[in-house]
């Protein structure tokens, strides 16, 4: 089994700057949402610092806040922010706190406008998400259905978007999710483009974890158009649905390159009980030598070592321009094998070091 969020959550407080970080940014690039995330990264900021405790923070693609956690993390982000300039890294690392609560579902940040607001005047933290955007998203929240569902017949992209989160929030929004996702297969007058709705379901499914969507989404994975497909792309990720994996089992062969490479970046990123034995069968499926390369990287990433010695043959097999794609998170090997298969670490090592250099401290 892929390394679990558990031991990644446990490794946030280790003794080891390179092992903290490297667990953060697996843990983020698959949108983890265990609420104990924070805690830890709070408890590794008491214990070295925020200067210290990761390397790089305030670069986190995603960190989940819970709505129990919010004052916490308000209060966190004002002491930290307080009289410090914006480049300050300890302001950077308040500035994605409060990102992090921008991007949060409405319902959550809802009851802490207020301090929001306060945060944003007292400090230099920019928010992704403009707060007038935020306290919309939360009056809908006080909206009927039927007035909501109205926007999708003559409101603003703006407003749509705002009425499929407010729905989805109350279990209300399938209907519309699905009609928003499927108008991507039909044909599209290039003058007219996508729709709202499509735009704004796409754009809901990519910043929150629903399922229900995998077959449609998993073929606009290998559109033409990057951003389409990249939205896609985190949106399965994010769901860490098995079924994607099944799926992209059955297709991988018949798509493009470019959907090829995404579906090994999904299978890594989810690191799901399967993702290393799936990642193994489709590697000679791959298109090209790129593709084959990639399905090694992911399966390095993947750090499965019930499956040791597949673990280090695609270590020793990637391009070696592909090295410094799997280094940052190579140190985490140590606590792994000490936990798994602690009699094996010494030859791990060895192997990790022919191609790391003998300057690379492991362990």
């Amino acid at each position: 089994m892929a390394v679990s969020d558990k031991q990644l959550i446990q490794w946030l407080g280790h003794t080891d700057l390179r092992v903290r970080s490297a667990s953060l940014d697996l843990l983020s690039n698959s949108y983890a949402s265990d609420p104990s995330i924070l805690s830890s990264i709070i408890a590794a900021w008491d214990h070295y610092g925020c200067e210290s405790a990761f390397y790089d923070f305030p670069l986190i693609s995603h960190l989940a806040i819970s709505s129990d956690q919010m004052p916490v993390v308000l209060a966190r982000a004002q002491e930290m922010s307080r009289g410090r300039k914006i480049t300050d890294r300890v302001c950077r690392c308040a500035g994605k706190l409060g990102e992090a609560i921008s991007v949060e579902r409405a319902s959550g940040f809802a009851p802490y406008l207020k301090e929001i607001q306060t945060l944003k005047e007292t400090s230099k933290i920019f928010f992704r998400v403009p707060i007038p955007n935020m306290e919309q998203r939360a009056a809908a929240l006080a909206r009927e259905p039927s007035s909501l569902e109205l926007d999708f017949e003559d409101g603003a992209p703006s407003d749509i978007a705002i009425a499929l989160e407010s729905l989805w929030e109350r279990g209300l929004a399938n209907r519309w999710i699905r009609e928003g996702i499927e108008s991507w297969e039909e044909p599209q007058p290039s003058a007219l483009g996508p729709s709202a709705l499509g735009l704004s379901a796409l754009e809901l499914v990519s910043r929150h974890a629903i399922r229900g969507y995998e077959e449609q989404l998993l073929t606009l994975v290998d559109r033409q158009e990057a951003t389409v497909a990249d939205l896609a792309t985190i949106s399965l990720v994010r769901g860490r649905n098995p079924l994607t994996q099944s799926l992209i089992a059955e297709r991988f062969q018949g798509m493009g390159k470019p959907g090829q490479l995404r579906s090994l970046d999904i299978i890594r990123r989810m690191r799901l009980e399967q993702s290393s034995k799936l990642i193994r069968f489709l590697l000679p499926q791959g298109s090209d030598g790129v593709v084959q390369n990639s399905a090694r990287i992911a399966e390095v990433l993947l750090f499965d070592f019930e499956f040791l010695e597949e673990w280090l043959e695609a270590f020793l097999l990637i391009e070696e321009t592909s090295v410094q794609r799997v280094v940052y998170s190579i140190p985490i090997a140590y606590p792994l094998a000490l936990e798994e298969t602690p009699g094996d670490w010494s030859r791990i090592k060895h192997l990790l070091l022919m191609r790391l250099g003998r300057g690379f401290e492991l362990g």
